[in-house]
């Protein structure tokens, strides 16, 4: 995992880059949504990213933001994840994440599976280029599994 600075360092060059390569102009207000994205948990909403961004010493528009969240994605600095509408990650680096989702609670949880990843970047598909891999798996965390048992126990019981 790299540190913070080498983090932050990749993700302003790749997007002068991309502001350089498209002739889009170069402003503060969209380096400062940058820094701020990058201090953000794991996953965020562009909501969550405009109140942060409230705190703090630089003024900018929503407009700006969800702009400015686009133009990121579309220089490979964040990306939508497939978990709800308005939900972004980091994409600086590849996640390696696997996401477990709670069917029943609805908790996530992320743990780092590089094996899986390493397997997942040999694959190959036909008629397709796959640029990158998400992975959720659904089940019981292990609090609703503990509930259900107990639910179950109690229903055995009383009957």
């Amino acid at each position: 995992m790299m540190n913070e600075d080498k983090r932050k360092g990749l993700a302003r060059e790749a997007l002068s880059i991309y502001i350089a390569e498209h002739h889009l102009r170069s402003t503060p207000e969209r380096f400062a949504v940058l820094d701020k994205v990058l201090e953000m948990p794991s996953r965020f909403t562009v909501d969550e990213l405009i109140t942060a961004m409230e705190g703090g010493d630089f003024r900018v528009s929503r407009a700006t933001v969800y702009n400015s969240v686009g133009l990121f994605a579309q220089a490979g600095i964040v990306r939508k994840l497939h978990l709800s509408a308005d939900t972004w990650e980091i994409a600086i680096e590849p996640p390696a994440i696997v996401r477990l989702i709670c069917e029943s609670c609805g908790k996530v949880r992320e743990v780092r599976d590089t094996q899986l990843f390493r397997t997942l970047s040999f694959k190959r598909y036909s008629s397709f280029a796959a640029k990158q891999f998400e992975v959720c798996v659904s089940g019981l965390c292990s609090r609703c599994q503990s509930n259900g048992k107990k639910k179950r126990n109690k229903e055995n019981t009383t009957k």
